[in-house]
């Protein structure tokens, strides 16, 4: 997601991220007032992850088109996901935007991203501090 992330709105000087850069600082409410990243960037790509897997189950079809029409659903699911998620406890949902924005930045600052990604993969995952069934 961080590397989808980082192509889709921090990749140049004509990007989202990079045009709106204060917008995250403004809109950061974790502890340490750290730039977060926002609910619809989070929900857009975990829709476009859906769908690439959803392109792919059904065959890789040549013909694909990524519309709102058809994955509206599954965006709205998100939404309302990370919504709840920040309602329910909003300390760790700030953390989390505030980390994937780090991810990112960092991400953007290695010169090869291939450097560490698995090492960073599993930090950012915290497999200590995960339950188990």
């Amino acid at each position: 997601m961080v590397h989808l992330m980082k192509g889709g709105y921090f990749n140049g000087s004509k990007s989202v991220g990079v045009i709106f850069a204060k917008k995250f600082t403004d809109i950061a409410k974790n502890k340490a007032q750290r730039p977060e990243v926002t609910i619809p960037m989070v929900a857009l790509t975990a829709t476009s992850v859906y769908a690439a897997l959803f392109w792919k189950a059904h065959g890789s079809p040549p013909k694909f088109n990524f519309t709102g029409n058809q994955f509206s659903d599954v965006y709205f699911f998100h939404i309302k996901f990370l919504e709840n998620l920040e309602a329910k406890s909003p300390e760790k949902f700030h953390k989390l935007m505030a980390d994937l924005f780090a991810a990112i930045h960092d991400l953007a600052l290695v010169n090869n991203p291939a450097t560490d990604a698995e090492a960073n993969a599993f930090a950012f995952l915290d497999l200590d501090g995960m339950d188990e069934d």
